[in-house]
């Protein structure tokens, strides 16, 4: 399948690169770092991304322009990176189809094969790690900004090399892209010591809805819409939250439910050892890695939250 991969990108000249909405460090850094990849070796690569980059990944070297909607033109190819589901592309993921053969890179152990060719390694700690041994093959020098991309990416995919996911491969690729130039405490310090005050306003509202379920072993906490607004907020100062509630002692599984719409929630869900939660998560049309994973729900918030915790079976 890899030399399939190859094969695309050293025939090709133009390409599409994109990712799930909601876009995480691993989906953006992993994006950045392949455009710059593909651009190293003569391509033209366009980057879509339906929202804003994330404040926390602002400090990302990043290819220029970035566009928002999908482009009108056609490609030799689409790479979907990080993205276990098509549909989780956003707007206009249908279209994709007809733009472009579609060419999916992606760790999650929910991955669906939506494309011409499929690249998946859920052995894998993150899309950055098996983009830096793709690069490898491409030919591709190592940048520092390629680097920098791919290290915020593993950091932030294995929560700092806390997961579960946290592999081998992570710890090896990491030294190499210091070795490059990167400098871990400066990446942490942009990461997870940059926020704006609101962030922490909002967190004081979200755990004054925290409650514990099944014995202390499940905990839940909520984001409204209303939250939001009462602190001058942005949804992207919510990241990281639900780890908060797995980091309570006793507590096996944790589950975050973020109001997007009007009888609209994207859950989140964190787990301790081998409780799956993407399987959990999966009836709902969720997904992701055993220990991580998400969704989005139709329904009231009481309605979402009795739902998902009669899923949890402890």
């Amino acid at each position: 399948m890899k030399d399939r991969v190859l094969a695309i990108i050293r025939e090709g000249s133009k390409f599409l690169v994109t990712t799930h909405v909601d876009a995480d460090g691993d989906a953006i850094g992993s994006c950045f770092a392949f455009c710059f990849a593909l651009r190293g070796m003569g391509k033209r690569a366009v980057i879509c991304l339906q929202e804003e980059v994330p404040y926390q990944y602002s400090f990302l070297p990043r290819p220029s322009p970035i566009v928002s909607k999908l482009p009108e033109e056609e490609f030799d190819a689409a790479f979907v990176l990080d993205c276990a589901k098509l549909s989780r592309v956003g707007d206009g993921y249908q279209a994709l189809k007809g733009k472009a053969p579609i060419v999916n890179i992606d760790h999650h152990t929910e991955s669906e094969p939506f494309g011409l060719l499929n690249l998946i390694d859920e052995s894998a700690s993150s899309t950055a790690e098996m983009l830096y041994f793709l690069f490898e093959e491409m030919g591709v020098g190592i940048t520092y900004e390629i680097a920098l991309n791919l290290y915020t990416a593993i950091l932030t995919e294995t929560g700092s090399f806390r997961f579960e996911n946290t592999s081998e491969g992570a710890f090896f690729v990491c030294r190499e892209l210091v070795r490059r130039g990167v400098d871990p405490s400066f990446v942490a310090r942009m990461v997870y010591e940059s926020h704006p005050v609101e962030r922490f306003h909002l967190l004081s509202l979200v755990l004054s809805t925290l409650s514990l379920y099944k014995d202390g072993k499940v905990s839940l906490a909520y984001l409204t819409q209303h939250m939001l607004r009462k602190v001058n907020a942005r949804k992207e100062y919510s990241d990281g939250f639900v780890d908060y509630l797995k980091e309570i002692k006793g507590v096996e599984v944790a589950i975050f439910v973020r109001e997007i719409g009007e009888g609209r929630h994207k859950v989140s869900m964190r787990s301790r050892g081998n409780i799956d939660v993407a399987r959990i998560l999966s009836r709902f049309g969720g997904g992701g890695h055993t220990n991580a994973a998400g969704c989005v729900m139709e329904g009231d918030l009481e309605d979402v939250k009795e739902r998902i915790l009669e899923a949890v079976t402890i």
